[in-house]
């Protein structure tokens, strides 16, 4: 465990200042003792091998920092910084190392096993799979050593599908997808397309997570094993669509009608990586790809903005319980791909 003495010697180091809306802000200094540390790396089980604990510390405390003054401006100028960040299993890395787990990943051109979006009414004012429809759905953590968000989205979407259809209230697995459609870059590259077309085309099943368990510690993905006698009903994906471009009225449109929708998502931001409440507008990024699923849409009452309610895979103390609201503006597409399942098998 870091010392006492060597973790003061590192604290010493952390005086910062953060530039953020074009205004400079001393950063008030901010103090670490040893039993908050204990308490940061007992509440999300941190180890620290390759990585040096001393590092941790001094991002922890480096992140707390900006945490800290982002949280100021947004007590001073809430109508500009509509957001709040929070501690969380990130905030004892460094950016760059946070964005390096979400390389930009390349869309296939096409989708063979894709068919045309059902038709659909026009979109409701506001809709939340949620609280509109009662679903009781469990937020995932991937964790933090593979890029498995396309995995995680994927899974997630058919779960909430098969609740609202009352098809199936089982969790699926996340990890059957990485381990059985990753083709060798599950923590890496991959896109949430191909999970569909190991479903769809492919026509396989997606076991549920009481038989196919998921691991969020394996920085590589593992062997495809599909359980050779399930515990829980496994699903069969009959169709999926996918649109290229879509515009804020599309999105709408499908999620109104009850299509939770995968996105893919740059998040190679600080404030992504520490969000913790409010209606998030994207700051600069690195460029990068995650997926998380759009279970929603309307406005926030406080702020008047229109915002997404995406579902993420960070576990539920990242976000508002797990989730993300993004602001809605036609002016900042949400995506350049939206995928959704629309159809069960027998």
């Amino acid at each position: 465990m870091y010392g006492a003495k060597e973790l003061c010697a590192v604290l010493l180091l952390t005086t910062i200042f953060s530039f953020e809306f074009g205004a400079a802000i001393l950063v008030p200094a901010l103090t670490i003792n040893s039993a908050e540390w204990q308490s940061y790396v007992n509440t999300y089980g941190k180890t620290y091998t390759t990585y040096p604990e001393s590092y941790a510390v001094f991002y922890y405390n480096y992140n707390n920092k900006l945490i800290t003054a982002h949280n100021l401006q947004a007590d001073r100028n809430p109508n500009t910084v509509t957001y709040r960040l929070g501690v969380n299993q990130f905030t004892d890395m460094r950016l760059i190392h946070f964005s390096a787990l979400f390389p930009k990943t390349t869309l296939p051109t096409t989708a063979p096993s894709a068919t045309q979006p059902p038709t659909v009414q026009a979109a409701s004012p506001s809709f939340d799979f949620i609280t509109d429809l009662q679903l009781n759905i469990t937020v995932e953590d991937q964790g933090t050593v593979c890029n498995s968000g396309w995995a995680y989205a994927t899974a997630k979407a058919i779960e909430v599908y098969a609740a609202s259809l009352a098809v199936s209230t089982e969790r699926f697995s996340a990890q059957n997808l990485i381990d059985c459609a990753g083709s060798g870059i599950g923590c890496t590259r991959q896109v949430a397309q191909t999970a569909f077309e190991y479903l769809v085309g492919f026509q396989q099943p997606l076991y549920t997570v009481t038989d196919y368990p998921d691991n969020n510690r394996l920085t590589t993905q593992g062997m495809c094993v599909p359980p050779t006698t399930a515990t829980g009903t496994p699903i069969n994906l009959a169709s999926y669509s996918r649109i290229d471009n879509p515009d804020d009225d599309t999105i709408m449109q499908y999620v109104s009608a009850q299509f939770p929708v995968v996105i893919e998502y740059d998040p190679t931001s600080f404030d992504f990586m520490q969000y913790r409440s409010g209606i998030f507008q994207q700051p600069r990024t690195k460029g990068g790809s995650h997926y998380m699923t759009v279970v929603g849409y309307g406005t926030d009452t406080t702020t008047n903005l229109n915002y997404w309610l995406v579902l993420n895979s960070f576990g539920t103390t990242w976000g508002e319980n797990g989730y993300i609201r993004i602001i809605r503006q036609s002016t900042r597409p949400l995506t350049k791909v939206a995928l959704f399942p629309t159809a069960f098998g027998p």
